[in-house]
């Protein structure tokens, strides 16, 4: 076998090795966010982002035209001792019903995003 053959056959078995790993380390982290108990966490709503993410090819935007993706990221700061920040990612739906300052219950389940309940009454909400 020449270099280039050889060479070329280990750049394949890292790429393979690496998505491996990159698998199995997602599988474990939905198994342990499937096993942990629903925390509750008292927060204030810092900042929200409508992030736009094309994960298209630059040639599959030739083919078939640009499509932007979006997903939507909320920061929550605790409002314990802590003061650390969450960063996370969630649906459309529950974005919508989040706006900065608001403070309230962050479920949480391992990492995963549950739900929030903000404390304020839904008429003080419908007036901002």
């Amino acid at each position: 076998m020449n270099k280039a053959a050889i060479l070329g056959i280990a750049v394949l078995v890292i790429i393979i090795a690496s998505a491996t790993y990159r698998f199995f380390e997602q599988r474990k982290q939905r198994i342990s966010d499937d096993n942990s108990p629903v925390i509750l966490y008292m927060v204030e709503v810092i900042d929200k982002k409508e992030v736009a993410a094309n994960e298209r090819r630059s040639r599959e935007n030739d083919v078939n035209g640009p499509e932007t993706i979006h997903y939507y990221q909320v920061t929550f700061r605790l409002t314990t001792d802590d003061r650390k920040d969450l960063v996370l990612r969630m649906d459309k739906s529950a974005y919508q019903d989040i706006e900065p300052e608001m403070k309230g219950r962050l479920f949480m389940q391992g990492s995963r995003f549950v739900k929030f309940e903000t404390d304020m009454p839904s008429d003080e909400l419908s007036n901002k």
